[in-house]
């Protein structure tokens, strides 16, 4: 651990395939020298592919525990059966793995940062052999299953994307939707506090009230005093002139005769 950073084997795999990217490179994890199982692997190879390069064939060790790199040293042959078919075989580490003059002649070091690789030793160019048909099936083999494995990460990427899209459009609408139902019940609380009517989970007033409030809404400044007094005089003299109407209805005698 150093600077926070948390070094392991899938950060030593970004941090290569970063350094040893297209379009110069194919890199490949767990390089078998053949197909079939059951054979030792390298954690890496890259194929250089610029013919100016010469197609150089790097490969790598990944260790990230001084315990993982001491026991390789005690089994130097597991990486001989792929790094014969390298032109450069290089160790993988953070700081601190590999003490002074551990390294083998033949090999090179990266050292691991938080985001890239340091070149501690440059590895000296071997005498390698030619590529054999099994090897080469098994670089196909991993080259196919990283290509199944970055379309598959695509495919994720575009599928979270696009979730990410559906649940911002449904945040948008949840809160236009809180708005708008915000703005009703404000309303609602003014009508009630304005006509003394009030709305119940069951229902509101009844129709026939709310359109007498309507029609007595659409009266200009009804709820104006002054309109309200015109109002109230209107009532006296219709009841003034009703009385004066069967007064005189009475003197003529009509509604004796009505009667009968």
């Amino acid at each position: 651990m150093t600077d926070g950073t948390r070094f392991t084997a899938q950060l030593a795999r970004q941090l290569i395939a970063a350094k040893f990217a297209a379009p110069e490179w194919a890199t490949m994890f767990e390089v078998a020298p053949r197909t079939g199982g059951g054979t030792r692997y390298a954690d890496a190879v890259a194929v250089n592919l610029w013919q100016s390069r010469g197609h150089a064939v790097h490969g790598f060790e990944i260790k990230v525990s001084r315990g993982d790199w001491l026991r390789e040293l005690r089994t130097p042959a597991k990486a001989e059966e792929i790094q014969r078919f390298c032109d450069y075989w290089t160790i993988v580490a953070p700081k601190g793995v590999v003490a002074d003059g551990e390294l083998p002649p033949t090999w090179g070091m990266l050292e691991m940062r938080a985001d890239r690789l340091m070149q501690v030793r440059a590895g000296p160019k071997l005498d390698a052999q030619p590529v054999t048909r099994a090897f080469f099936a098994s670089l196909m083999r991993r080259g196919h299953e990283g290509l199944d494995l970055l379309s598959a990460e695509k495919l994720e990427a575009e599928r979270a994307a696009m979730q990410k899209t559906i649940d911002e459009r449904v945040e948008r609408g949840v809160k236009n939707c809180t708005r708008e139902f915000q703005r009703i019940k404000e309303h609602i609380a003014k009508f009630e506090q304005e006509t003394g009517l009030s709305f119940s989970e069951w229902g509101g007033p009844d129709v026939r009230t709310i359109k007498i409030a309507t029609a007595l809404a659409d009266l200009s400044g009804w709820r104006d005093q002054t309109a309200l007094s015109r109002l109230m005089d209107l009532a006296s003299e219709l009841e003034r002139a009703a009385t004066t109407v069967r007064e005189a209805v009475g003197h003529t005698g009509l509604q004796e005769v009505m009667a009968a």
